[in-house]
């Protein structure tokens, strides 16, 4: 059998973006779980409040999700798509609001402000969590309590991009993996 004589696989070649994906939000989450352990191993005895362990158990979650979608991604399974989907959506939103500040991306940011308030900007929060592991590359802030003098709402486009080409890999491994019509039957004579 030559190279030629192989029958080729319908999706032809592509860049595997859903796994680049995958390996992201893996690797993601297990730097965003590290970081939070290390925190929890250097001051857990100084975290006395119950809303701050709830911060906490909220941004562990987050990276499980993280985790557990890439790795269902990387084999392509429906429910994988559906949880990097859901991985990505998370990491649409920046607010600083109120008594609330939250933004969450991992590898790359591009915020397009909605709503930025002319007020100064300053967060004091009373608890809290702001991972920032890889200078940068992952970055997770989720505060309340903030005392915040101002709002801005913005939408971090990455993630939209993302959400489009998981889609469209979603859909693609779909038609790939659904069943092909029967044949037309033999002419009975």
């Amino acid at each position: 059998m030559t190279s030629t004589d192989r029958p080729r696989s319908p999706r032809g070649f592509a860049l595997p973006l859903d796994r680049i994906i995958a390996v992201i939000q893996i690797v993601g989450g297990i730097a965003g779980l590290t970081e939070i352990g290390e925190r929890i191993y250097h001051d857990g005895p100084a975290i006395i409040l119950p809303m701050q362990w709830l911060v906490l158990l909220a941004a562990a979650l987050l990276m499980v999700l993280c985790i557990v979608a890439g790795a269902l991604l990387w084999n392509r399974s429906r429910l994988g798509y559906v949880l990097s989907l859901l991985a990505q959506a998370v990491q649409i939103p920046i607010v600083y609001a109120g008594g609330v500040a939250y933004h969450f991306h991992m590898i790359a940011r591009l915020p397009v402000t909605l709503v930025a308030d002319s007020a100064a900007m300053s967060i004091t929060p009373s608890y809290g969590i702001g991972l920032d592991p890889f200078q940068g590359a992952l970055s997770l802030g989720l505060y309340l309590g903030t005392g915040l003098a101002g709002t801005i709402v913005a939408v971090n486009l990455v993630p939209v991009v993302l959400c489009i080409i998981l889609e469209f890999f979603r859909q693609r491994n779909r038609q790939s993996v659904s069943p092909s019509p029967p044949a037309p039957s033999a002419r009975r004579r």
